[in-house]
C-alpha cells in the first residue's frame, strides 16, 4: 500500500505544470487592465488588447515551465477568449479590463516548444479575439478585402461576426474607418457571401484593385 501511495503522488508529480494549475482557473485571468494611445481609437484598442494578453500571460508564465517568453503573434493563438468587462472609448485612447482565457492545449503546445495552433473559440463569448479564436480546420483559401465601419463598436463587431464565421482574420492595415484584411477562409470561395451572410456580414467583390479585391460590412449598412 505504501509503495503504491507512493507511485501515486510520484506520478502527480510528474504531470506538467498546467495539468496542475489548469483546473484552478489559472487559465483565466480576470480583471485584467488594458490601457493604450494611438492616432484612433481603433489602433488603440488592438494595442490595448495586445498589453493586455502580456499582463495576463505575466500572472501565469510562473507556473508554464515554458522555454521562452512567446511573441505577440503566439500569445494571440494562445488566448482562447476574451470579454470585456469595461471599457472607456475614446478618439484617441482606450481603456479597459479585461478577462482573458487561455486554451489549455495551446498553452501546453507552446510549453513543450511545439507549434502552437489557434484556440477553438467557445460558444457565448461577449467578446473575443480576434485572430486567434479560430477552428484549428485547415484554411482552404485567402481572400483581402477592406472593411469599412462608423465607430469602434462597429468593428468589434464585424470581427466578432468574422470569427464566429469560422475564419481566420489577419489584420494588415487599420485606420480610423477601415481595415485591410487577409481573411483565411475554410470553405470554398464561393460559399463565402453566403455563409458570412447567415452572420449578418456583407461580402462582396470589389473593383479589383489592388486592395480592393473584396468588400466586407455589417449587412444593412451602405
Amino acid at each position: 500500500m505504501a509503495a503504491a501511495c507512493a507511485s501515486f503522488w510520484l506520478s502527480l508529480l510528474a504531470l506538467p505544470a498546467l495539468a496542475q494549475f489548469s483546473d484552478m482557473g489559472a487559465l483565466t485571468q480576470r480583471n485584467v487592465v488594458a490601457e493604450a494611445t494611438a492616432e484612433n481609437g481603433v489602433v488603440a484598442q488592438e494595442r490595448a488588447f495586445a498589453a493586455g494578453r502580456r499582463s495576463a500571460w505575466d500572472r501565469i508564465q510562473g507556473m508554464v515551465n515554458a522555454p521562452r517568453r512567446p511573441t505577440d503573434a503566439e500569445l494571440d493563438r494562445m488566448v482562447r477568449s476574451i470579454v470585456i468587462e469595461q471599457e472607456t472609448t475614446g478618439p484617441q485612447r482606450y481603456s479597459g479590463r479585461l478577462t482573458i482565457q487561455f486554451d489549455a492545449d495551446a498553452v501546453q503546445s507552446f510549453a513543450e516548444g511545439a507549434e502552437v495552433r489557434a484556440a477553438t473559440l467557445p460558444s457565448g463569448t461577449a467578446s473575443e479575439s480576434p485572430i486567434s479564436n479560430t477552428p484549428a480546420t485547415p484554411v482552404l483559401a485567402s481572400v483581402e478585402a477592406t472593411a469599412r465601419y462608423a465607430s469602434l463598436n462597429e468593428w468589434l463587431e464585424i470581427r466578432r461576426r468574422v470569427v464566429a464565421a469560422g475564419a481566420r482574420l489577419d489584420v494588415m492595415a487599420i485606420t480610423i474607418d477601415r481595415a485591410h484584411l487577409n481573411i483565411g477562409l475554410r470553405i470554398p470561395i464561393g460559399m463565402a457571401p453566403e455563409t458570412f451572410g447567415q452572420h449578418g456580414l456583407q461580402l462582396t467583390r470589389g473593383s479589383g484593385a489592388q486592395n480592393d479585391q473584396w468588400r466586407l460590412g455589417l449587412a444593412g449598412r451602405s
